[in-house]
Parts: C-alpha cells; structure tokens; sequence
C-alpha cells in the first residue's frame, strides 16, 4: 500500500497506512493469543500487563515516527555506548534468571539489553556505513566499528544469550552487504574454512551443557520426552493438533492443560496454530511478508532518493524483525533447535515490544521522508 498524501496545501504526507496497521493487526491479534496463553500463568505476567505495554509501545512507536532519524543516527555512537556497557554490566552483575543473565532489574523496571543492543547497532552501522558513501571512512574507522560490533556480540554471547548474539550476527552481516561489500572467492573460501575449524571447538568448549542438549534433542526429541526434547514435541503436538481452522478461541488443550512451555513468549506461535489452524498460521505469516515488503519498498525509495542512512536504517530493522521472526516460526515448527526467542510483535514481553515499535515508528519516518502519491 502505498502512502497518501493530505489534500490539504501543505501537502504533507501521512504516515505509511499499510505499514502500520500490518504492525496493529499482528499486536492484536497476538493480543487475543496471549489471553488465552496466559490463563495458567501467574500473577507476574497478566494481561492486563500486556495491554499496558501494548499502549506504552503505541506511544514509543509515534514518537520514534516524530523523530528526525538522522538526528538520532548521528548520535547512535551513545546509544551503543550505553547498549554495550548494560549488556556488559548484565553479564557480571545481573542476577540469573532462567540460567542466563540476560535481564537487568532496575527499580520496578526490568530491562534486558539483548533487546536494545539489536536497535543500537542497526543504528550505528547506518550511520556509519550510509556516511561512507559520502566521506569515505579510513581503514582504523572500519576496523573501529567493526571491534565495536563484535564487542557488542560477544558482551550478549557471554550471558549467555547465544540466540540474541547471532541475530546481531546476521544484522550486521546483512547491513554489511547492503551497504555494498564486496567479498572476493578467497576471502570466502578462508571464512568457510574457518568456520569448519571453530565449528568443533564450539560444540566442546563454547556451548554450555544444557545448550548441547538442545542440540542433540533437537536432532531427536523421543530420545528424551520429559526433558530436553519436552518443549519440542509438546510445541509439534500443539502445531499438528490445530488441523485446518483450529480447536477454537480458548479450547487449545496444549495450552489450557499447560503442556505447552513458555505459551505466551517463546511459543506463543504454537499457541496460534492450535487455537486457528492452518488458516490462522496463513493470515499471521501473510501479515509478516507484507510488513517485510512494506520495509523493503521504504528501503528501496530511500535509497533511490540517495539516502544511504535511512535505507540502510529500514534494512537493517527488517533484518532485525525477519531474522528474529524466521528463527522463532522455526522453532516452533521443529526446524531449527529451541532457543529462547520472542516473536516480534507477538510475544508478552515489554522489551521486545517496545524495540520493535520504536523500529515500525523509525521506519515510518523514513518513509515519511521519501513518500509517493
């Protein structure tokens, strides 16, 4: 959908219609979702939190749509300061929750710096490599940024939030090649050759017990149906019992007997595909492919614009959502081993929510800034 422009003489253009209520339609209809998950849970996690985010997150979402995101891409340096000393203060200060050390309590505040260490570099790699096609950057600035990163990666990988850190990973890979890197066949052939070597010496001495196991419980659940492989088979019994139209609103038994884990965060989509069915799964899938081509199409307007920052801003928030959305759907479809991912814009979570409404709303001004009648 494209934006339309007021009719007034001013001409100034609306916000990008189709952009948003995608965003508003997947929040409530993960809304009515999460009511019916959260009937087991306790008093910690209720609904009526979950609604409040759900407002808080509105307003984070127009007022990052107000902002001048070049403003704030030139001052992503702080912010990735800031990012990079919670998560590092997280990993030798925070306390454990759930193994790891992911969340930081802050008064009645619980922030989890995984969650802005995602916005924080997409900002900062826009910045920096949309400034380049410009004033091109010297090789100790690239090499500065590139230490910046892989700090940032690192502090998220040590808490440890391994599935966080590689989705800064492919972020900033991404953002990398959309800025237009160019990799040579022998710089390939040393990464592939590289990554062979670490793969092994990861599996022994990087992956942590319980991390192993999910591995190996992932390649077989029955192997241990109370315990490593529990969440897998309990999330594909959810999935294949939704059959065409689903059990109906509430009637999920997985969910309503509570066999299924974390239903309101992890697999929240597991939820989805029980109560709805196959029909429900193909509406909320259609929806997150239209909001990836809504954030395409405004990466590609800036970019035709010659705005380098504000399309690489818009492709790297696509990268943030997608990769975290794909991995997430994945997971709960038993392609991929089981990692603790929100979905965006579905899971219970106020951090998730909050950083994917501040990237819908950054997104929109950018559009705002190059829109078409």
């Amino acid at each position: 959908m494209l934006s339309l422009r007021r009719a007034d003489s001013d001409s100034r253009p609306l916000p990008d219609i189709g952009l948003l209520a995608c965003a508003a339609v997947l929040v409530l209809i993960a809304t009515a979702v999460l009511y019916s998950a959260l009937r087991g849970i306790g008093e910690a996690v209720s609904f009526p939190n979950h609604v409040a985010r759900v407002f808080v997150a509105a307003l984070v979402t127009w007022g990052a749509y107000r902002i001048d995101y070049r403003w704030l891409a030139r001052h992503s340096p702080l912010l990735f300061a800031l990012a990079l000393g919670l998560a590092g203060f997280a990993t030798v200060a925070a306390g454990f929750r759930a193994g790891t050390r992911r969340w930081l309590d802050i008064g009645p505040l619980t922030l989890q710096p995984g969650e802005m260490a995602k916005l924080s570099l997409v900002l900062l790699l826009a910045w920096l490599i949309g400034r380049s096609g410009h004033e091109p950057l010297s090789v100790r600035a690239k090499v500065g940024w590139f230490a910046a990163a892989a700090a940032l990666i690192l502090a998220i990988a040590a808490q440890p939030d391994l599935g966080s850190a590689a989705i800064l990973a492919g972020v900033g890979i991404g953002m990398v090649f959309l800025g237009g890197l160019r990799i040579s066949w022998p710089v390939v052939a040393w990464g592939t050759a590289a990554a062979v070597v670490a793969a092994p010496l990861l599996w022994f001495f990087g992956l942590r017990d319980y991390q192993r196991l999910r591995v190996l419980a992932f390649l077989n659940p029955e192997n241990d149906p109370l315990g490593a492989g529990y969440q897998s088979l309990q999330s594909s019994i959810a999935v294949g019992s939704g059959g065409l139209t689903g059990a109906g609103w509430l009637s999920g038994s997985q969910t309503g007997y509570e066999f299924l884990p974390a239903p309101h965060t992890d697999f929240v989509f597991a939820v989805l595909a029980e109560e709805f069915g196959f029909v429900g799964v193909v509406v909320v899938l259609g929806l997150y492919v239209y909001l990836g081509l809504r954030l395409l199409s405004i990466a590609a307007s800036a970019a035709h614009d010659r705005d380098p920052v504000g399309a690489l801003l818009v492709g790297g928030l696509f990268l943030m959502i997608h990769l975290q959305a794909g991995y997430n759907i994945a997971m709960v479809a038993g392609l991929v081993p089981i990692k603790g991912f929100p979905l965006p814009l579905m899971s219970y979570g106020g951090n998730s929510l909050l950083i994917t409404g501040a990237a819908i709303g950054l997104a929109a001004a950018v559009q705002r800034r190059h829109w078409l009648a």
